[in-house]
């Protein structure tokens, strides 16, 4: 009869034990999860700063072009602010960006030729956050039956991505 209670002692201690242990994990799990959804996601906001840089630039060479008596390449300037004078604003960078009649940043109508528009309005290399941009072109005849519709898709690996249709200089906001 002692057998019988001292084995049902113990398994009633490992029964609850297991009940402990699963509990704790439980919880830890459901924390995590918790915490998770709750942190931001840098690509997306990274990205979204990047298409309003993107756009911001698309409308300052568009704007400069016809200013300028609408030519085949305007140079785009770059300002950033004094170091020991923060209201004082110095240039620090100037590029050539080839447009289209229109009045939009051109290039061929090819992946690589999204690439190229990317480098000419941003000045920079296809990468954000050390996560490589992947161009991309869609052909806007193939898309909806009109050239208009062209356009470069700049994505991360998986998520979020923008698009700029390289006739009408539109930048559409950040999918993911």
């Amino acid at each position: 009869m002692q057998k019988n209670q001292a084995a049902e002692e113990r398994n009633r201690s490992v029964f609850i034990n297991i009940s402990v242990v699963v509990v704790f994990v439980s919880l830890m799990l459901g924390f995590i999860l918790y915490f998770e959804q709750g942190r931001p996601n840098l690509k997306l906001i990274t990205l979204q700063t990047m298409a309003d840089s993107f756009s911001s630039s698309v409308n300052n060479a568009h704007w400069q072009w016809q200013g300028e008596g609408r030519p085949a390449i305007v140079i785009l300037s770059t300002f950033a602010p004094r170091l020991d004078d923060q209201l004082t604003l110095v240039e620090t960078d100037k590029h050539p960006v080839f447009m289209s009649d229109a009045g939009w940043p051109k290039a061929e109508s090819t992946a690589k030729g999204c690439e190229q528009i990317w480098n000419m309005v941003l000045n920079m290399p296809l990468e954000i956050e050390g996560f490589r941009v992947i161009a991309e072109f869609y052909d806007g005849v193939k898309l909806s039956g009109s050239n208009l519709d062209s356009r470069c898709r700049y994505r991360l690996s998986t998520g979020p991505y923008f698009e700029y249709k390289v006739f009408t200089g539109e930048v559409l906001r950040v999918q993911g």
